[in-house]
């Protein structure tokens, strides 16, 4: 089973009208789980989260919640959101073997329902292609050779998704491409660009990210960074 199938938890409509499916991504209901507790060991902050090393009962675990002034010694009680292996944070500049993803009792979804977010006109002209870079219809069209690599693209921001999944969603498109495959979404931990702004955006190439709930993305593109 891919990676991408454990997060089993997406409790937003994503980036999406209703026709949206191998680019961008369909709609997905809620679920809910039962509170959990745990003693703090030991927190850390990073990206607007608070990371809380927690005993349950002689286990370990590490779970990530939005920022809470939490202490060592403190005892928390949390509802799981989504469980990730292998996760890493740039922020911390860490590695976690498993990480949970949670909200602390009496604090609001981590994971927020969103209504869909308009997209902005990219205009009539093709964006002129960074040096060195692709255009979007490069991207899809060579994407089984580029996977994994650094890729440059330069483009129009027309829709901005924030802290989805604990993770940006910035949407570019630079007028090249049919429709279903003109647009590629840059996700990123930290950055983000702002919509209408013409940026260059970079970032590793991943093909067919499945998330789950009907969330594909025939490309993704991962870490990135954006630049004017």
């Amino acid at each position: 089973m891919p990676l991408w199938r454990l997060f089993v938890l997406i409790a937003v409509s994503l980036f999406a009208s209703a026709g949206e499916v191998a680019a961008y991504g369909t709609s997905a209901g809620t679920s809910s789980a039962p509170s959990q507790s745990g003693t703090v060991l030991k927190t850390m902050e990073g990206g607007g989260y608070t990371y809380l090393n927690l005993d349950q009962d002689g286990k370990q675990l590490w779970i990530a919640v939005r920022h809470a002034n939490v202490a060592t010694g403190d005892r928390v009680e949390y509802v799981e959101q989504m469980r990730m292996p292998n996760f890493t944070s740039k922020t911390l500049n860490k590695t976690f073997d498993e990480i949970v993803f949670a909200k602390l009792s009496g604090e609001s979804a981590a994971v927020s329902p969103m209504q869909p977010v308009p997209e902005i006109p990219v205009g009539d002209e093709p964006i002129e292609k960074a040096e060195g870079g692709y255009t979007v219809a490069e991207v899809f069209a060579n994407r089984k050779a580029l996977k994994g690599k650094l890729i440059k693209v330069r483009g129009r921001v027309v829709k901005v998704s924030q802290a989805i999944m604990y993770r940006n969603w910035i949407h570019l498109k630079d007028g090249t491409g049919d429709e279903g495959a003109d647009k590629i979404v840059f996700r990123s931990e930290d950055e983000v660009a702002e919509v209408g702004s013409i940026v260059t955006a970079e970032g590793r190439l991943e093909t067919d990210m499945d998330f789950g709930y009907g969330y594909h993305y025939a490309v993704l593109v991962e870490d990135a960074s954006f630049s004017e």
